[in-house]
């Protein structure tokens, strides 16, 4: 008998999908370049955050070296898929480090080796892209089994310490002489193909395959495996669960789809360079996995929008403006976060309410609103400031909030669903669960749960 309920969720889903398919082609045609590059980059940035998701949140190994994932994917991708033009011009160029044979190879070339020279044509230029984002990603996810073996005798802080030092230790030989002819060294190289990065169709689906392979895996009997190292090796592997290979496919699933976002993310650019996979992108990516929830794909997706929102649409923050309108911008800032300390408390029914977390930004947040209201009458606080680096200031506090008052972000790990919309309670494992579980395929519970759910539906 089939289940109204996932019926209704499959057309609910559908309806969505539509939405979103209507959606992308408003923003497409709104003639709003920066829209259509904000949109595209929250896509790219989803497809790393969600990726690092997988091992920062599910298994609960702190990984800081997707920077270093997502540079080798993209200058891969890059490489493979530079135009003849461009290759031309670094050849002609004085100062590029790049030489013929490695400036030949190319998917383009490889098409024509084995003799398919329709799809080396420029028409064709898709299919390369494709195939070069899929090396990309494979390249990427090498060296994620390179970095997963240490992840075997390593924990905590000491294993996040070895995935920064090699997200550091790539960055840093990319620009030396010894890889400079794949790289150009420090100066990198232009004329990457900007259509498929910048495009919001091609990033919304690489994201949405993202998203389903992700979620697929979280909800698998091999993700609760990874929840389960998440929360004690030593039961996980008491239970059975293979330590060692879990843990290295968590990294090399990770650091292919960091490969292919690292390849989105030069074409976005159109350029392939050092400077681009700085540690400053390891700290947005972090953002955006800590603020929406650890283990949370939902909180993931929610929390990159907020990083690519202020980072996008956050230039009013670093302008210049008198004294006095940033005490007041301040002291509203303040405030806000006393009152919001004040509602927090209250919700959670914590006692005193009025305590100093409430008392004091409410205090501050006064002073500094109405000293900016007299400052100007008495001659005080003449002159103007530039906000520079504000946006990175503002996502570091947004991050320090996070962990001191929600430490598993907004969404913790719970993820949408069209039951928490309709707020129905799921008391039963679905089939899917019964299937997978051991415990719940016992002949005997299926039997007690098959009779229980009769007699409910004879009363």
């Amino acid at each position: 008998m089939p289940d109204p309920k996932r019926n209704r969720n499959r057309l609910l889903t559908l309806a969505g999908l539509g939405v979103v398919v209507l959606l992308l082609y408003l923003i497409d045609n709104s003639g709003s370049s920066k829209l259509v590059q904000a949109f595209a980059l929250f896509s790219i940035w989803g497809i790393a955050a969600v990726s690092l998701n997988l091992v920062n949140g599910v298994t609960g190994i702190l990984s800081l070296g997707q920077h270093g994932f997502m540079l080798i994917g993209g200058y891969v991708t890059a490489l493979l898929i530079l135009p003849v033009q461009s290759r031309i011009r670094i050849i002609e160029s004085g100062r590029s480090s790049m030489t013929e044979e490695t400036l030949s190879i190319s998917i383009a070339n490889f098409f024509s080796a084995i003799g398919l020279e329709s799809l080396a044509a420029p028409e064709y230029l898709w299919l390369q892209f494709i195939v070069a984002l899929f090396i990309g990603g494979l390249a990427a996810s090498f060296f994620g089994l390179l970095v997963g073996i240490p992840s075997l005798r390593l924990r905590g802080d000491y294993l996040a310490i070895v995935t920064l030092g090699f997200g550091e230790i790539i960055r840093l030989l990319a620009a030396t002489s010894m890889f400079s002819p794949y790289t150009n060294g420090a100066l990198g190289f232009a004329g990457v193909p900007a259509e498929f990065g910048k495009s919001v169709w091609w990033t919304t689906a690489i994201l949405g395959i993202t998203v389903f392979v992700m979620a697929r895996l979280k909800y698998s009997s091999y993700g609760r495996a990874l929840q389960g190292i998440r929360e004690d090796e030593i039961a996980a592997a008491a239970m059975g669960v293979n330590l060692a290979y879990s843990k290295i496919l968590a990294f090399v699933l990770t650091a292919f789809f960091a490969g292919v976002a690292g390849g989105l993310w030069v074409s976005w650019i159109g350029t392939a360079r050092v400077d681009q996979f700085l540690f400053t992108l390891m700290f947005f990516l972090l953002v955006a996995v800590s603020v929406g929830g650890t283990g949370s794909i939902t909180g993931v997706l929610m929390g990159t929008a907020i990083v690519v929102f202020i980072r996008q649409y956050g230039d009013p923050l670093e302008q210049t403006y008198a004294l006095t309108d940033w005490l007041r911008a301040g002291g509203l800032i303040v405030l806000a976060g006393g009152f919001g300390a004040f509602i927090y408390r209250a919700a959670r029914r914590l006692r005193p309410r009025l305590n100093a977390m409430v008392w004091v930004p409410l205090g501050l947040g006064t002073l500094a609103f109405a000293a900016a209201l007299v400052a100007p009458g008495q001659g005080w606080l003449e002159g103007s400031f530039r906000g520079f680096g504000l946006r990175a200031i503002l996502l570091s506090v947004l991050l320090v909030v996070i962990m001191v008052f929600r430490p598993e972000g907004v969404f913790g790990r719970s993820e949408f669903s069209w039951a928490a919309v309709f707020r129905e309670r799921r008391d039963r494992p679905s089939d899917e669960e019964r299937g997978q579980d051991a415990w719940l395929s016992n002949p005997d519970l299926a039997d007690r749960l098959a009779r229980q759910e009769k007699r409910e539906g004879d009363e």
